[in-house]
């Protein structure tokens, strides 16, 4: 994992090394993940530095001269929205813009004093890593590929032919539908919503009374006769989403 500790204090980045690094090594038989941490001591050397794709996890201080961390993180969450962000600050008065740039953490200085909403905010970055590399295996007219489940918007069966639509394109795949039913059904973010079409719960934008609509406007269709049990499993998802995706915080 690539992660770029951004502060102007240099005592404050070994710190913050440090305490990732402990966590890395005592979570070790949890997660395959080996850190390698670069530093920068304000927010303009970081983004000299910076390329979508780059680094999985930013540790930011708020509070920098010219570029603030908020500056740096709306740059970050502008050009790559798979990159997490854990803000340290001495004041929670940019709580609400942690939300608007989608941060993991919030955590008052000094950190070691919030070592577990330090531990948890580090837990969702390293799960969320890993959800991000499921997939499968998919047999084509152009051979076999693997699709990460992250790029799937919905699978469905239409006329005996199976199409799987991804965030950008739809692709053909030979086999039938029950073959990547169980497969998709296993994952929790995805739900049979319609007879022969499962959708990814992550792309779902708003619901109708009779449809799904998703983040890039299409309409998906609710079973008329499965809607109680399909709205239900959509909301415990959207609750789980709401509850993992906050700000931690600490006081």
């Amino acid at each position: 994992m690539e992660i770029a500790i951004v502060d102007d204090l240099k005592e404050e980045r070994i710190l913050i090394k440090n305490l990732a690094d402990k966590y890395f090594k005592e979570r070790k038989e949890r997660y395959d993940v080996t850190p390698h941490f670069e530093e920068f001591k304000n927010g303009e050397d970081f983004l000299k530095s910076y390329a979508p794709g780059k680094y999985q996890l930013v540790f930011l201080d708020i509070y920098m001269d010219k570029l603030t961390g908020i500056d740096v993180a709306k740059r970050i969450a502008s050009l790559d929205k798979a990159c997490s962000i854990i803000f340290f600050t001495s004041s929670n008065d940019h709580l609400l813009e942690g939300y608007d740039v989608h941060a993991v953490g919030y955590i008052l200085k000094p950190v070691e004093n919030h070592i577990a909403s330090f531990y948890t905010a580090l837990d969702y970055v390293c799960s969320k890593i890993e959800l991000d590399q499921k997939g499968l295996i998919v047999l084509t007219n152009y051979g076999d590929l693997f699709l990460y489940y992250r790029n799937i918007l919905y699978v469905e069966c239409m006329d005996k032919a199976l199409y799987i639509h991804l965030i950008d394109r739809t692709l053909k795949v030979i086999g039938k539908y029950k073959d990547y039913q169980h497969v998709l059904l296993s994952d929790d973010r995805f739900l049979e919503c319609y007879r022969n079409i499962i959708v990814n719960m992550h792309y779902i934008d708003a619901s109708t009374d009779c449809d799904f609509i998703l983040k890039s406007g299409e309409k998906i269709p609710i079973s008329r006769r499965k809607k109680a049990s399909v709205m239900g499993k959509y909301m415990l998802y959207f609750m789980k989403g709401s509850v993992v995706n906050h700000v931690s915080i600490n006081t």
